[in-house]
């Protein structure tokens, strides 16, 4: 098995979980490359870009990753495709790992669906492209006058990870704090978008989603006083034995526990034919679902406001929900298919 094949197989060995902890981790791998540069006198800046369709590019100023000849290739190609057993690929010093595991660059690239990497040095622009942890595009060279510096573009792997998404407040939380402990390095991060936001509800359970059964089922309307927007899905291939994910809204305020959550669970029975017995526990297998309330009289069943306790906002999530799944079911009924059958694997 090769290094890239031994990394995909087990990922969650190199960046913890396989969800947006683990896209974390990917940057903060790269951005920990830079960082040796930087303690070592020779890299001033680092910006990192997050893309509105998870596309992600860190470029320093630093010399560039070396590309003299490594065996039977060159150094850039080795650090990217074979893990090494020190704790360094050249042995350079000081050292710093930022990231969780701190597998090197070969762990990004081995579980990135493209990673582009450019080199600046020497006079000359040096360009490799890799898929899922191969070299597709092998090393290019061509005559530049821009300053040296190194250029990672790439996008985590879907088929590896539950969300591609880079969580933005933990990247900049820990952004902030390299600002402080490095004051030297000019560290600016920038997120250009977020395309999944667009689309609301449905937007935020994508981002969660991973593979999925079938596509999202999504609904709004509004019962008595009460305004209510849903979307579900149900994650597929590897993450379909997943715990599910419920995020909950009240007033715009994420509220996870209550009323609205345990009218949108009840909703789920919908989809379960006559005469078919199914835990409802089942049916939650991988789902991923969202559900927002507004409403006018609010009640909270303890002093940290997470637990709504209003009944008429159940009554509201269930009819909504039940609708929006009826005609999720009638219009995607393979996809039902999938879910029930997923549902009754035990």
């Amino acid at each position: 098995m090769t290094h890239v094949d031994s990394i995909r197989h087990r990922p969650g060995m190199y960046v913890g979980e396989c969800n947006g902890h683990g896209v974390l981790q990917l940057v903060l791998e790269v951005v920990g490359n830079a960082f040796d540069q930087h303690l070592a006198g020779r890299c001033t800046r680092v910006d990192i870009a997050i893309a509105d369709e998870d596309t992600i590019t860190i470029a320093d100023n630093g010399p560039g990753i070396p590309i003299d000849p490594h065996g039977d290739t060159t150094f850039l190609e080795s650090v990217l495709t074979r893990r090494h057993d020190t704790a360094t690929a050249d042995g350079h010093a000081p050292h710093v790992h930022l990231a969780l595991g701190g597998g090197g660059l070969a762990v990004v690239n081995a579980l990135s669906a493209q990673l582009t990497v450019v080199v600046v040095r020497d006079g000359a622009s040096h360009r490799i492209v890799c898929r899922e942890g191969r070299v597709v595009e092998p090393l290019l060279r061509a005559p530049t006058d821009a300053s040296p510096g190194t250029r990672f573009t790439f996008r985590p792997d879907p088929t590896i990870f539950t969300t591609t998404r880079v969580p933005r407040l933990a990247l900049s939380e820990r952004l902030e704090d390299l600002s402080f402990l490095a004051p030297g390095l000019r560290l600016r991060w920038s997120f250009e978008g977020d395309a999944a936001a667009t689309q609301g509800l449905a937007g935020l359970v994508a981002r969660d989603l991973g593979a999925a059964l079938g596509p999202i089922a999504h609904g709004r309307g509004r019962v008595g006083d009460v305004d209510v927007e849903v979307a579900f899905a149900w994650s597929g291939d590897r993450h379909r034995d997943r715990e599910p994910a419920l995020h909950g809204f009240v007033n715009l305020g994420r509220t996870p526990l209550g009323t609205h959550v345990a009218g949108l669970l009840s909703a789920l029975r919908t989809l379960v034919p006559r005469g078919v017995s199914l835990p409802s526990a089942a049916l939650q297998r991988g789902l991923v679902a969202v559900v927002s309330v507004i409403l006018p009289d609010v009640r909270f069943g303890n002093p940290t406001r997470d637990k709504l306790i209003t009944p008429e906002a159940q009554r509201a999530v269930a009819e909504v929900a039940r609708g929006a799944l009826r005609a999720w079911a009638t219009a995607h009924p393979d996809a039902l298919a999938r879910v029930l059958e997923h549902a009754q694997r035990r």
